[in-house]
């Protein structure tokens, strides 16, 4: 016969005070008035029945007969425990055994935790948000999880000394992963996206997509290991979804505290990009608020362009021509129809672009850039540019879906700038960091 029990490390009159209540205690061998001895031993106290003792099981009347109370209030008892928001007993026949739970252990922690902090990024890709960390001596990154092997390869020349975990997420074991402090991620959002939930016919469902379960093993790893902030991303309209309001009631009844915006690049960071993004961090002690710089971009496209290149232009329009003229009549048909397909060329005077996709490389979308010859892609090292983000990739195709699908590292490194300063816990006011 067992007993296993969570609780509040209890208060009476500003002082701590245990207090276990069970008919279970009775079966243990703590019936109502029995003597028992507390021995306060490694961050732990073990109670046991004794012929001679201070402390006795008291009661409370119900139905049928009387419930036992252990109720332990002598402070220097208590104060190997006080700092602990939350207690695990465990109780076998004549013993009892009180100790921190894993939350509360996490929790404590976290309040003594100090510069360099280590980081788990999930969903890792090529690294972009890890990328953001690389500058700022407060964070080390311990490991990444990515499935796809040639986007690992590119977070791996990115990360030599990370532990790279190369898996589906949904089967990696817990107890494989290093240990860190931060857990960061972007949530794959290909059943999330407008787009996804169009082509795979989720309307109203994209956690039944093929990636919209994967909030699920990261909450485990979470609840598992109890970092002491946590950092996800996503398209806008997940924070609406079940999955994006799971995980917030989820992180919040584990004890976090959880802010949420969506983030406005182009209207408030001063990037040319409009990647709007759910944003979700999520910190165990000191709760966390962005400060947004309000700043809109003002530089335009043609500061992000190469140099004008006539042979090279050439080239590049001829080699996408059929594609856009094929763009063009099916965003004509769409226009008769009343429809709103289009695509988006760059002169180069542009304050903002859209979204730069995934899928970019895929010639099917843009945006294209025009030239004297016709429009051209985006170069890869035009959108390292725009990005700030200097690739360990040649290869244009998955440069361009690494790009496509990761953060704007100048916008996370402003962030984890300001989640260093809520986790050191220094009480100074944080300042803006842009563009450093």
């Amino acid at each position: 016969m067992k007993l296993l029990a969570v609780t509040p490390l209890g208060r009476n009159r500003e002082t701590s005070r245990l207090w276990i209540e069970s008919r279970r205690l009775e079966a243990l061998g703590f019936p109502p008035g029995m003597p028992f001895s507390v021995e306060s031993k490694a961050g732990e106290l073990l109670l046991k029945p004794a012929i001679l003792a201070e402390n006795h099981v008291s009661s409370r009347q119900i139905t049928g007969g009387r419930r036992p109370i252990i109720d332990v209030a002598n402070q220097a008892i208590l104060q190997g425990l006080a700092e602990y928001p939350e207690l695990k007993i465990t109780g076998w026949f004549e013993r009892l055994q009180i100790s921190p739970t894993r939350r509360a252990a996490a929790i404590l922690r976290s309040r003594r935790l100090t510069p360099p902090f280590r980081v788990l990024e999930v969903f890792a890709g090529g690294g972009t948000m890890t990328a953001a960390l690389t500058a700022n001596d407060h964070f080390v990154v311990q490991g990444g999880i990515e499935i796809e092997p040639r986007f690992a390869d590119v977070w791996q020349a990115a990360h030599p000394e990370a532990a790279l975990i190369q898996a589906d997420i949904r089967a990696v074991e817990v107890s494989d992963l290093p240990p860190f402090d931060i857990l960061i991620g972007g949530i794959p959002c290909t059943s999330h996206s407008n787009l996804g939930r169009a082509k795979k016919a989720l309307a109203g469902k994209p956690e039944l997509g093929d990636t919209g379960d994967l909030f699920i093993p990261v909450l485990s790893m979470v609840r598992d290991r109890m970092p002491a902030a946590i950092v996800f991303e996503n398209v806008p309209s997940f924070g609406t979804s079940l999955a994006g309001q799971l995980i917030v009631t989820h992180l919040e009844r584990l004890g976090y505290h959880v802010f949420t915006t969506v983030l406005k690049p182009n209207a408030e960071w001063n990037e040319i990009e409009d990647r709007q993004r759910w944003l979700l961090v999520a910190t165990l002690d000191h709760p966390f608020e962005l400060k947004v710089p309000g700043i809109p971009n003002t530089t335009p496209v043609s500061a992000f362009l190469d140099p004008l290149d006539p042979e090279r232009d050439a080239s590049d329009a001829r080699r996408i021509a059929v594609t856009i003229a094929g763009l063009r009549r099916h965003a004509e048909r769409h226009r008769e129809l009343g429809h709103g397909f289009g695509f988006t060329v760059l002169n180069g005077s542009e304050m903002r672009i859209p979204v730069i996709t995934k899928s970019y490389h895929k010639i099917n979308s843009g945006p294209f850039v025009q030239t004297p010859f016709g429009p051209r892609l985006l170069r890869l090292v035009e959108l390292e540019r725009i990005r700030e983000l200097p690739l360990t990739t040649s290869d244009s195709s998955i440069g361009a879906e690494l790009i496509g699908q990761g953060v704007q590292p100048t916008v996370f490194k402003e962030l984890f700038h300001q989640l260093s300063a809520t986790l050191s816990t220094t009480g100074a006011p944080v300042h803006l960091r842009l563009g450093g």
